[in-house]
């Protein structure tokens, strides 16, 4: 099987397609699902608040791809001081590249020319789907670069609707089931109350 690229990067295996809640977001799956049968719009920009998914989703799509035998890398930016701008060489080689949290090198002049470059790339080679996420849209980032803040919005761009608290409990559940897991709903709210809110930290505390 194809595998992510060797970085200092754990990807977390179980976040598939079929464990994203979509309900807030069935336009964006859509789109993505028949991209990834066939391209036709090389670039995603998905916005939103911490914990709406941007980054489940990122991550599924990746495993998606790897499970399908194509090539594929997520990259966190926001642990990009673990490795360096010369990691974006050579990505339009790739099927997929999912940069999670662009927000966090902006105003770091040698990743923005980096990620410029790297688009560039792609849109010349044609084969490369491209998956951004920020906490921002893309106007509303702050970039040093103009002509980054203009790739940005060369695609499709979505913003992203967290869940309400019912949906976050729907998902707890359906995430426990798959672990053989039943969690009642005194439990759920229970972890609501108390954890932080994201799922991730709501995934782990299961």
């Amino acid at each position: 099987m194809l595998q992510q690229l060797p970085l200092p990067i754990h990807l977390h295996t179980d976040d598939s397609l079929n464990n994203f809640y979509a309900d807030n977001n069935l336009l964006l799956l859509n789109s993505l699902r028949k991209n990834f049968t066939r391209l036709q719009q090389q670039f995603f920009y998905l916005w939103g608040i911490e914990g709406c998914g941007k980054s489940h989703l990122l991550r599924a799509a990746v495993n998606y791809f790897l499970s399908q035998q194509r090539s594929a890398i997520y990259l966190p930016l926001n642990k990009a001081e673990n490795f360096s701008p010369a990691v974006l060489d050579k990505l339009e080689q790739q099927d997929l590249v999912c940069l999670d949290d662009l927000h966090a090198i902006i105003t770091h002049a040698e990743w923005e020319l980096a990620v410029f470059d790297l688009i560039n790339r792609i849109k010349e080679t044609g084969k490369t789907l491209l998956l951004i996420s920020a906490n921002q849209s893309p106007t509303a980032l702050q970039t040093q670069l103009p002509d980054l803040a203009s790739r940005l919005s060369w695609g499709e761009i979505y913003q992203l609707n967290p869940l309400d608290e019912k949906q976050k409990i729907l998902v707890l559940q359906q995430n426990a089931h798959q672990r053989g897991i039943e969690l009642p709903d005194d439990t759920a709210n229970f972890l609501l109350k108390r954890l932080n809110r994201d799922m991730h930290t709501l995934f782990d505390a299961l």
